[in-house]
């Protein structure tokens, strides 16, 4: 059989150029369709590889190309996206198809299959043939929706891990209560019940349905052991010494003395963070101190609090760990471990942020600016803050974002551990440990 030569159909093909036709039809701004593809490019498989490509193409458009009735056709040469993204040939050829195959580009050839275009005096494409950019203008409304959906499920599984948290401890605070102390029958009915909850708590229930069958699990461990409680009716002999030994000290409003006053810890220990939330469903025992009243253990308290926060350091860059910075920008981690794997230093951390810079749009002049203007490894854990910040639409433009910053450091006015312990209570939506901290006057202000 004869070849033809000329490129062979696939289903991917074809329906890429179906969805040309309809992007055709639609004013869809290039920033916008980038921005909607980068937040949904880890669910619909798409690489970190594929993406810098796509943003290789996308940089030869004008605006005028994503007008209605007009088409976002490119025509770089394959010597100019080997050098732009540094892949080799078969690569890039690879990545292409990819692009094609995920409907998000479709092939515009020419006669001989060379790449070649003309523009009017406005601007305007005449004629072009090369890589045609209208399938993901056609599938932008497509991505936003997607995404719209995945942060409603974040937030879903946000507020059913806050509800499994206070669901836990009103359980545990139960089972220490005096009475369920003195029952063991109360024990044998909640306790083996609540270890189990935990452990499936601690094999990390991630999704939806398993965090919201965790939660009703909890809720009706909860109702029975305040039920059970409630049973447990007190004698009159107890209940009259009670009363006896509360007129006898007015003083005393804590039942149960300073002991079993919560426990509150101002720390400016990610780590610590990290070990109080939903990854580490464990009790942390507090060790106990013989009571001493409780008006004057509390105001103790008080003053021990205000000593302990007077003596925490004022965070500074040089407090930023590579997990933290991972933990905090999820976006640039999962294209730092697509890119690079794992990151397991400080040199790594550089590496692969001198390689995401041209994704995010961060030219390579703003990128030394900022290494002159902070060290290598401050520049690439701000490259990280920026990336996720460009990913959610805080940030239009990077490179901008990314010169304020450097300037902020030369004229020493940069507080990047801030901006990235900030980032990281923003990701845990810890609201509560915000207003303590702001309480004691020290919230943490972006850079």
């Amino acid at each position: 059989m004869t070849q033809s030569g000329w490129r062979k159909p696939t289903p991917g093909l074809c329906k890429a150029n179906g969805l040309a036709k309809d992007g055709e039809q639609l004013a869809v701004p290039k920033n916008q369709a980038m921005l909607a593809l980068r937040r949904v490019a880890h669910v619909i498989g798409l690489k970190p590889g594929d993406l810098m490509l796509l943003e290789t193409l996308a940089v030869f458009t004008k605006p005028c190309d994503w007008e209605t009735g007009a088409r976002p056709i490119v025509w770089p040469s394959n010597d100019y996206l080997i050098e732009s993204t540094g892949y080799s040939l078969s690569a890039v050829k690879r990545h292409l198809r990819r692009l094609s195959e995920a409907g998000l580009i479709a092939y515009r050839d020419s006669s001989n299959g060379k790449r070649w275009g003309h523009r009017d005096k406005d601007g305007r494409i005449i004629e072009a043939y090369g890589f045609d950019l209208s399938p993901l203008a056609a599938r932008t409304g497509e991505f936003e929706a997607q995404h719209a959906a995945l942060q409603a499920e974040r937030n879903q599984v946000k507020d059913l891990r806050r509800g499994i948290t206070i669901l836990r401890r009103t359980v545990a605070a139960l089972l220490d209560s005096d009475p369920a102390g003195r029952a063991d029958t109360f024990w044998r009915g909640i306790g083996p019940r609540y270890e189990e909850l935990l452990a499936a708590l601690r094999q990390g229930a991630r999704d939806t349905a398993a965090l919201s069958r965790l939660h009703q699990s909890f809720e009706l461990l909860r109702d029975e052991a305040e039920s059970a409680l409630r049973k447990m009716a007190e004698t009159p002999a107890e209940a009259a010494s009670e009363a006896v030994e509360a007129n006898r000290n007015p003083a005393n409003m804590n039942p149960t003395g300073a002991v079993s006053a919560p426990h509150i810890r101002i720390t400016n220990d990610i780590q610590s963070v990290n070990r109080n939330g939903m990854d580490h469903a464990t009790e942390t025992p507090v060790a106990s101190e013989p009571p001493t009243g409780g008006m004057r253990a509390s105001a103790a308290g008080a003053t021990s609090g205000a000593s302990r926060l007077e003596r925490q350091p004022v965070r500074t860059p040089g407090e930023l760990s590579i997990r933290s910075i991972l933990y905090a920008c999820p976006v640039f981690a999962d294209m730092a471990h697509g890119i690079a794997g794992h990151i397991n230093s400080w040199r790594d951390l550089v590496a692969v942020a001198d390689r995401i810079r041209p994704i995010i749009g961060i030219s390579e002049d703003a990128w030394a600016v900022a290494q002159r203007a902070m060290s290598r490894e401050e520049a690439a854990a701000a490259l990280a803050l920026i990336t996720d910040k460009y990913s959610d639409g805080v940030v239009s433009s990077p490179g901008g974002y990314l010169r304020g910053l450097a300037l902020k450091a030369k004229n020493g006015e940069l507080h990047l551990a801030r901006s990235v312990f900030g980032r990281f209570q923003e990701r845990q939506g810890a609201s509560s440990g915000r207003d303590k901290l702001a309480s004691h006057g020290r919230a943490a202000q972006p850079a």
